[in-house]
């Protein structure tokens, strides 16, 4: 075998190496990217599963957003920063699927949730006292999704239940 077979057989070798390891690499790549993926839906999940729990703690949330008479300050300002989380939540999933990280289909389970945060007259007015503190693009996609959707009746379904 003369110097130059051997260079070239060296080359051919590296190449074989330099190509399994960008193998290797975007595989470990690919492999992370899921994690956090999956990371962030579990994230997104405990997030959604303890605003449902505040709704177990403090069962009144669900009367204040409905009930005909005026809600104490206390009760208002409970709500108010109920639908903060909750629309901040939902403003972070949005963002999320802006960005490719969830898919459309999971964009829309999320999405949902602001049918049932804005369901009421007085969930809206207090949306639009909060809209300023979130993302522009987010409070407009929000707003239209509401614009001519009547109001929920959950709460008057489950006062009925007996």
């Amino acid at each position: 075998m003369t110097l130059e077979q051997a260079a070239l057989i060296a080359q051919i070798v590296g190449v074989v190496v330099v190509a399994a390891t960008l193998i290797y690499l975007a595989m470990q790549v690919h492999q992370g990217a899921q994690q956090m993926r999956s990371e962030g839906r579990q994230a997104q999940l405990t997030y959604d599963q303890t605003g449902v729990y505040k709704f177990v703690d403090f069962p009144e949330l669900g009367r204040i957003f409905s009930q005909a008479e005026t809600p104490s300050f206390e009760e208002k300002t409970k709500l108010f920063f109920w639908m903060i989380g909750q629309m901040r939540a939902r403003e972070y999933e949005w963002l999320q699927y802006q960005n490719g990280a969830i898919t459309k289909e999971s964009w829309e389970t999320y999405q949902g949730v602001i049918y049932f945060v804005l369901g009421t007259p007085r969930g809206r007015a207090l949306w639009q006292l909060c809209r300023g503190y979130f993302n522009t693009g987010f409070a407009d996609m929000v707003d239209g999704m509401v614009r001519d959707v009547p109001p929920i009746d959950l709460w008057d379904q489950l006062q009925a239940v007996e």
